[in-house]
């Protein structure tokens, strides 16, 4: 495949971080054995990223921002602050759009958002999430090509149908369980609810004696031996798994 030459290096780096790490390259929940949780947000960075870092920085937590390659000019600060303030930054791809059994157009749009990413914060993303959880083993494949980590849900509540902030945390406090990755939006101020539900929510975990910690540290990306521990995908064919 022909890659466009500012991609270049980050193809090299991207397989380099691969090689290393080695182990299988798709997860939707962590390990059950021990106490921790991953709250994610999706399609940002956006009107809600800020209100949602105070929110968190309150609690001592850390999440995982999966932001969209298209969205991050002219919003360094705020991706700064992200990771300034112990949160991670994932790929939600360039565009918000289907990948699923379009693993070249997959490649370039994590290149792209690595890239952008890289240029925007000195730091290029570990963890992958599909535009509405599509995926299939091509995909998989390029986001590996990447250096990333492709990552589902196992918590869904469903907040970009603005249910409001109750049915939002009762639908998580309903289904998280030790290992969980949780699935919430930040890019629209319509979605104001997911920020107070995100205070319930996080509540609820430390009543639980869950501590809230990003997708990597959830997945124990740091080392080899921990990589090693992810899940296969379910399936070879392409994955949908709702709207993300």
């Amino acid at each position: 495949m022909a890659v466009e030459p500012a991609l270049g290096v980050e193809l090299v780096r991207g397989v380099a971080i691969t090689a290393a790490r080695g182990g299988p390259a798709y997860a939707d929940h962590g390990s059950r054995a021990r106490s921790r949780v991953a709250l994610s947000f999706d399609d940002g960075p956006g009107a809600l990223t800020a209100d949602l870092l105070d929110v968190l920085g309150v609690r001592g937590a850390r999440a995982t921002f999966h932001v969209l390659g298209e969205r991050v000019a002219g919003r360094e600060p705020l991706l700064r602050r992200t990771l300034a303030e112990g949160h991670e930054l994932g790929s939600h791809a360039e565009r918000h759009e289907r990948l699923g059994g379009r693993p070249l157009e997959a490649l370039r749009q994590l290149l792209r958002t690595n890239a952008a990413l890289r240029r925007a914060t000195g730091r290029a993303p570990r963890v992958f999430r599909a535009p509405y959880g599509e995926v299939s083993t091509g995909v998989i494949r390029a986001a590996r090509l990447g250096g990333l980590v492709t990552v589902g849900w196992d918590v869904d509540p469903r907040d970009y149908e603005t249910p409001g902030a109750e049915a939002i945390h009762d639908r998580v406090a309903a289904a998280v369980k030790p290992g969980s990755i949780v699935l919430l939006h930040d890019d629209r101020r319509a979605l104001h609810q997911t920020v107070v539900a995100t205070e319930r929510i996080l509540e609820t975990l430390a009543g639980r004696g869950l501590a809230v910690v990003t997708v990597s540290e959830l997945l124990g990306l740091g080392s080899r031996a921990a990589a090693g521990r992810l899940l296969r995908p379910r399936q070879s064919g392409r994955r949908s798994i709702s709207r993300v």
